[in-house]
């Protein structure tokens, strides 16, 4: 592998938490205000959260996994209309 290539390989895998956490953060801040108000979360939380945590990569990986796993089916269940969805996972 040309040195090239190998630089260009470890920069790209050096750059796969900030697009991890960089998702997560558009994710949140193109829901509509009104879903993020049925979940019962606060946008602007989650944003920030989400943002500091692209800066600070050993706290921005696991909250984006924490938003992944736990705040964005309520966002979904909120933004279709499942409030039963919505309810059982609060």
């Amino acid at each position: 592998m040309s040195q090239i290539a190998e630089a260009a390989f470890w920069v790209g895998l050096a750059l796969l938490p900030f697009a991890f956490v960089g998702g997560t953060f558009l994710h949140a801040a193109k829901r509509p205000q009104w879903v993020w108000m049925l979940s019962g979360r606060t946008q602007i939380v989650w944003i920030a959260t989400l943002l500091i945590g692209n800066l600070v990569l050993p706290i921005g990986v696991p909250v984006a996994v924490y938003y992944l796993i736990r705040i964005r089916p309520e966002l979904v269940a909120a933004e279709e209309g499942d409030m039963d969805r919505l309810l059982d996972t609060g």
